[in-house]
């Protein structure tokens, strides 16, 4: 019923205000997925194209739309208003072109779904990828990012002038340079600041830590958890890790390779300690790897592993290491566990 209810048309319908009440509420119980949010803008492009109304003036528009949200003043009201309140909201309303029509189409749907309207949904657009998945996306600029397995990489919604993204996980960067020499921005959740002009880098945002590989160019980096941050520079072949506590560290002349080889779905390890190997293969694959003796779990070890799938993974690990790997399956309330142990005789 609803797949029927809430077609293309429909969608149409709620741009012009012709919803009734409980189509509005199937509308915001749709827009729950993330996959249907994006569609509802492919759509909202298509009604605007056909049913043009004016020519705004786009930048202060959407400037005008920042500053009320992030002032949280003159919000619409989050309660449903009556159907054909609801229906006159979205009519008055939704009549601007491009990004202006974007933002009050959004806040109609605040009458409905008033807890999306503050979130960076309305303003982002969001790529991502899953557990042992990579993928390659080309922002409007023509830079390119790689995103790494069980990564969110966040861009403008409502144009791309000033070159910022936000990155939960790990991606390649290569930044295009511009004319106007621009700088290109990445913030990560622990407030890590990565600024460049022209230039290919990894940034890695999880929940231990940042990180950022340089391989070409320079970039600056401030930790914003500092009261007065002072910019670092890097240089091609520094790593750069800034700790849960947003302490910067930097390491020159270091071996890329390692960290690198996720793009041709490697892990490829250096007198790395079982324990971060482990860690590693959970991150990548979202499975839970427990290393059950302490002694292995300190042992190091060096090679280049297929990322494929994390049963070989181990299974490689385990010939090497001597050790034997036990299986669970996933349960009800619990990932698919791996158990690495001592082989016994």
């Amino acid at each position: 019923m609803k797949k029927s209810l809430l077609s293309k048309q429909v969608i149409q319908n709620f741009f012009e205000g012709k919803t009734t009440r409980m189509q509005n509420i199937l509308i915001e119980e749709w827009l729950e997925n993330p996959a249907n949010r994006e569609r509802y803008f492919q759509w909202l492009d298509e009604w605007e194209t056909e049913n043009p109304q004016f020519t705004p003036d786009v930048e202060q528009a959407y400037q005008r739309s920042l500053d009320t949200v992030q002032n949280k003043t003159d919000l619409p009201s989050p309660n449903y208003a009556a159907p054909d309140t609801v229906a006159r909201a979205n009519q008055g309303a939704l009549v601007g072109r491009l990004f202006v029509i974007k933002w009050v189409a959004a806040a109609s749907i605040a009458l409905i779904a008033g807890a999306y309207l503050l979130s960076d949904f309305w303003f982002y657009k969001q790529y991502e990828t899953g557990y042992g998945e990579i993928r390659t996306v080309v922002l409007p600029d023509s830079s390119r990012v790689t995103l790494n397995a069980n990564s969110v990489l966040s861009v403008p919604r409502f144009g791309f002038g000033t070159r910022e993204v936000k990155l939960k996980g790990e991606a390649e960067f290569a930044v295009k340079h511009t004319v106007d020499h621009s700088k290109f921005i990445v913030r990560t959740p622990d407030k890590l600041e990565v600024k460049v002009l022209g230039t290919e880098f990894i940034v890695y945002s999880r929940e231990r830590g940042s990180k950022v590989v340089l391989s070409q160019g320079s970039v600056q980096l401030r930790s914003l958890k500092e009261l007065n941050p002072r910019p670092m520079l890097m240089k091609p072949g520094d790593v750069a890790t800034m700790s849960m506590q947003g302490t910067l560290t930097l390491k020159h002349s270091e071996s890329l390779s390692t960290h690198q080889a996720w793009k041709q779905r490697l892990f490829m390890f250096e007198n790395t300690p079982v324990s971060e190997i482990a860690y590693q293969i959970s991150e990548h694959f979202g499975v839970n790897v427990v290393v059950a003796d302490s002694t292995l779990a300190r042992r190091t070890i060096g090679g280049t592993f297929n990322a494929s799938d994390p049963a070989n993974v181990l299974k490689v690990l385990s010939d090497v290491l001597n050790a034997r790997v036990t299986h669970s399956p996933p349960g009800d309330d619990r990932a698919e566990t791996f158990v690495l142990d001592t082989n016994h005789l």
